[in-house]
C-alpha cells in the first residue's frame, strides 16, 4: 500500500483482553471493552469479546450502529449522556447509559416508557475529575428523582477519572465511590449490577490488591488496544503486549539541512511560536503525514535513532542523523501512539487502518481438499473428473465428515444446483474461524425474496448476512464490512436499499468496466482478508459472459473471469469456495468453464 496506515493487531488485542480479564475476574470485576479508541471497528470488538470481555463501550451512536450492523449482539454501555434529540436511539440500541442529568434521564424514561421498555443507567458521581457526574451531596435527591421515572432502572454508579482533571484512581475516591453505591443500595432497596471504578487507569490499583473491595466493573480501552503504553507508563505490566496499533507513513524527502530556521520568526501555520536548538546541520526527513491526521506529539518513532522534530497540516519532520539503518525516501517508518494521537488517527478519513491477525507461521499446510455436492451438482462435477483435476495440481481429495463443520487445514468445494448451496458452504467455512471474509460473484444481489416459490434462492446473502429472516445468519463471524459483490448487473429496489445501507461493498459491472478487473481484485480481496482468517468465494456461472449462453449476456468475460480466479488462488487466502447452477441440464460449455475457474481459483496454472 501507499500513504499512511493504522496497523491493528487483533491477536495482541485478545491476549491483551485476556489478561485484563482475567486479573480482574480474581476480583470479581467484569470488565466492558472500550471500542471507542478504534472508531467501533467490529474486528476489534470481536478480538476483545474472544478475549473474554463482558460487554463493550462505546461513546458514539455511528461505532454502535456499526458494530450492531456486523452481527455483534453482546451487551453495550454508552459512555456518554446523549443530546435530548438522541434519546429515542439510546433506548432501541444500548443495553445500559451513563447519565447524570436528571432532564435527559427523565427524557429517557418518557421514551422508554413509550416503547413498553425500561432503559438501565449508570448513575455517574464526579468524584473531582470535574467531567461529567453528580456532586456527591445530590447524590441521594437525585436517586429519589430517578425512582419517580417509571421508563429507566439504576443499574449502577459509577465514576469517571484522569480524563479531564487528570485525578489519578485511588483507594481513596474509589472507596467514596463503594460508599456511595451502598447509600443508593439502601434507598433503593436493591443491590446494584454495576459499581463501575473507572478505566484502565484503575488496573494498577487492582494489580497491587488495593482496589476497594465492591468495585465490579471496568472500562477498559487504552490497556487493551496499547498495552498500558499511558497506563502503566513507569512500570509495564508484563502480561499485556504494546504496539497493537502502530502507525506507518512513507518518508518523502531526505535532506541535509541547518537544524534551526532562518530569517525573521513569527507564528507558525497553528499559532504558536516555535523554539528550535542549534545543532548544526543534520540530517532531516519528512513523512506523508502531518497534524491534519495525528497528534504530533504523541508519536514515538520505532526506529532507533529518529527523532520526531514536529509538523504542520500535512508534514512530519524527523531528525534522521543517527536513525539505524540509515534513513531514506521511498522507506517506511513506524511510530507507537499515545491514546490522544491513536483516537486522532483512527479518525483521519486520509489514514487507511488496517486489522490483521498475528496467526504464527507455520509448516506449509498440506493442499487438501473436500468435495461436497448435492445429487445434481455431483454428478456434473463427476463427469467433469472435479476430483481427478485437483488431484493432479497436488491436493488430497478428502471424503466428507459426518459434520457440515469445515475441519481445519481443508479447502472446500461445495457445488449445488442453486445459490442456496452457497449458505451449506458458507457455514461450513464460518463454523471452522472466527473470521470470515467474502468474495460473491454474481449477476444478481440474492439480498431480497421477490416471490415465495423463489424466496429461499433470492435471498441467501441477505439471509447469510441477518438483514431478512431465515436459516442464517452466519454472524459475527461474518461481517458485512468484510462482503464484497462483484458482476452485479441487476437488482430489484428493496435489494438496491438493503445494498445501500449495509456496508457491503459493490462492483457493478459500471465498476468493472471503469476500474478494469485486476483492480477491482485488488479491492475485493483487500477488503474480504481485513481483519478475517481467511475468505469463502462464491460463484454463479450466471456472472460470466459465456458465448451463446444467454443467462451470462452482459456479465464479466471468461478472461476476466479466469483474471479474478487467479488472483485469488496468488493470494492464498481461501478456506472455501462454492458454485451453484450445475445441473444436469446446464449447457455443456457452461458447466466446462465454470469448473476450469473453479480449478484456476485452486490455483491452475498454463505453465
Amino acid at each position: 500500500m501507499s500513504g499512511p496506515q493504522v496497523t491493528i493487531d487483533l491477536g495482541r488485542i485478545e491476549r491483551n483482553a485476556r489478561a485484563v480479564v482475567s486479573a480482574c475476574a480474581a476480583g470479581g470485576i467484569k470488565v466492558f471493552g472500550v471500542t471507542k479508541g478504534t472508531c467501533g471497528m467490529p474486528q476489534v470488538a470481536r478480538a476483545m469479546l474472544r478475549g473474554g470481555v463482558a460487554g463493550l463501550a462505546e461513546s458514539r451512536f455511528e461505532n454502535i450502529r456499526r458494530l450492531r450492523e456486523s452481527g455483534i449482539s453482546a451487551p453495550v454501555m454508552l459512555l456518554r449522556s446523549p443530546p435530548i434529540t438522541r434519546v429515542e436511539e439510546v433506548v432501541r440500541t444500548v443495553d445500559v447509559s451513563m447519565q447524570s442529568e436528571p432532564a435527559i434521564i427523565r427524557e429517557l424514561s418518557r421514551i422508554a416508557e413509550r416503547m413498553g421498555k425500561v432503559h438501565d443507567i449508570i448513575l455517574m458521581i464526579d468524584l473531582g475529575d470535574l467531567r461529567e457526574g453528580v456532586w456527591p451531596k445530590d447524590l441521594l435527591p437525585t436517586v429519589e428523582q430517578i425512582l419517580a421515572m417509571k421508563g429507566v432502572r439504576i443499574a449502577g454508579v459509577g465514576t469517571n477519572l484522569g480524563c479531564f482533571g487528570a485525578i489519578m484512581p485511588t483507594e481513596e475516591n474509589l472507596g467514596q465511590l463503594v460508599a456511595h453505591a451502598y447509600k443508593v443500595e439502601r434507598l433503593t432497596g436493591r443491590q446494584l449490577d454495576y459499581v463501575s471504578g473507572g478505566a484502565s487507569s484503575s488496573l494498577p490499583l487492582l494489580l497491587d490488591g488495593v482496589l476497594p473491595a465492591g468495585i465490579n466493573n471496568l472500562r477498559v480501552g487504552e490497556a487493551i488496544l496499547q498495552g498500558g503504553l499511558e497506563t502503566f507508563r513507569e512500570l509495564p505490566w508484563d502480561k499485556i503486549e504494546r504496539d497493537a496499533c502502530k502507525l506507518t507513513c512513507d518518508v518523502i524527502e531526505v535532506k541535509l539541512k541547518p537544524s534551526r530556521p532562518i530569517g525573521r520568526s513569527g507564528y507558525d501555520a497553528f499559532g504558536n511560536q516555535p523554539v528550535f536548538v542549534d545543532e548544526g546541520d543534520r540530517l532531516r526527513a519528512i513523512a506523508n503525514i502531518g497534524r491534519e491526521d495525528v497528534l504530533i506529539e504523541g508519536l514515538v518513532p520505532l526506529v532507533k535513532g529518529v527523532r520526531v522534530l514536529g509538523g504542520s497540516s500535512d508534514h512530519l519532520l524527523m531528525d534522521v542523523s543517527d536513525a539505524e539503518p540509515p534513513v531514506s525516501v521511498g522507506d517506511r517508518i513506524s511510530f507507537r501512539m499515545s491514546y490522544g494521537a491513536m483516537l486522532a488517527a483512527m479518525t483521519s478519513e486520509y489514514i487507511e487502518k488496517t486489522p490483521l491477525h498475528d496467526v504464527d507461521a507455520a509448516a506449509p499446510r498440506r493442499k487438501m481438499v473436500q468435495i461436497v455436492a448435492d445429487a445434481k451438482a455431483g454428478g456434473v462435477l463427476a463427469r467433469r473428473g472435479t476430483g481427478e483435476r485437483l488431484e493432479a495440481m497436488g491436493y488430497d481429495v478428502v471424503e466428507p465428515g459426518d459434520t457440515d463443520r469445515l475441519p481445519a487445514g481443508l479447502l472446500r468445494l461445495t457445488a449445488g444446483r442453486d445459490r442456496r448451496s452457497a449458505l451449506s458452504g458458507l457455514a461450513a467455512a464460518v463454523g471452522a474461524t472466527h473470521s470470515l471474509g467474502l468474495i460473491w460473484f454474481d449477476s444478481r444481489a440474492a439480498m431480497a425474496a421477490t416471490g415465495e416459490a423463489e424466496a429461499a434462492e433470492l435471498s441467501v446473502l441477505a439471509q447469510a448476512l441477518g438483514l431478512v429472516d431465515g436459516p442464517g445468519p452466519l454472524q459475527p463471524q461474518l461481517s458485512p464490512e468484510n462482503v464484497v459483490l462483484v458482476g452485479l448487473r441487476e437488482a430489484s429496489p428493496a435489494e438496491a436499499a438493503i445494498l445501500k445501507q449495509s456496508r457491503v461493498t459493490v462492483f457493478t459491472m459500471a465498476d468493472i468496466d471503469a476500474l478494469g478487473m485486476r483492480d477491482v481484485m485488488r479491492q475485493a480481496l483487500q477488503i474480504a482478508t481485513t481483519g478475517t482468517l481467511g475468505f469463502h468465494v462464491s460463484y454463479s456461472p450466471s456472472v460470466t459472459e459465456i458465448r451463446g449462453w444467454a443467462d451470462g449476456s452482459g456479465g464479466i468475460t471468461v478472461r476476466e473471469t479466469h483474471l479474478a480466479m487467479e488472483a485469488i488462488a496468488l493470494n492464498g487466502g481461501m478456506i472455501s469456495m462454492d458454485v451453484s447452477g450445475l445441473t444436469p441440464a446446464l449447457d455443456e460449455r457452461v458447466s466446462t468453464e465454470a469448473l476450469s475457474f473453479v480449478m484456476s481459483a485452486f490455483g491452475k496454472r498454463i505453465l
